[in-house]
């Protein structure tokens, strides 16, 4: 990893309150967000505090897609998107999506 994009906790997640505050304790750096504002604050201290990956709950990742997609363009953080239940998260979504586009078959 680029030593400019060290941190002692490379994992960051965004989401709810009652969703990330769990993995604080597993030593993930977390950010309780309750909307697309606090989202974007969020995003931008990631990249401050240099973490090598963040998930965002898919609900915010779906706000903050456009503000996620600028972030792309850098090395790191890589935004990887989870569900906070069991239904077909928007990574599955994703992955689907390239690989139809890839071998033109799911």
């Amino acid at each position: 990893m680029p030593e400019e994009h060290y941190s002692n906790k490379p994992f960051a997640i965004i989401g709810e309150e009652d969703v990330v505050l769990g993995f604080e304790s597993l030593g993930f750096r977390v950010y309780p967000v309750k909307d697309e504002g606090q989202a974007r604050i969020a995003l931008a201290e990631v990249l401050a505090d240099k973490a090598a990956i963040c998930l965002v709950q898919d609900n915010i990742y779906q706000s903050a897609k456009d503000e996620i997609d600028n972030y792309r363009k850098l090395p790191l953080p890589i935004f990887i998107p989870f569900a906070r239940d069991a239904g077909m998260s928007l990574l599955e979504s994703m992955v689907k999506d390239m690989r139809l586009r890839a071998i033109g078959t799911f």
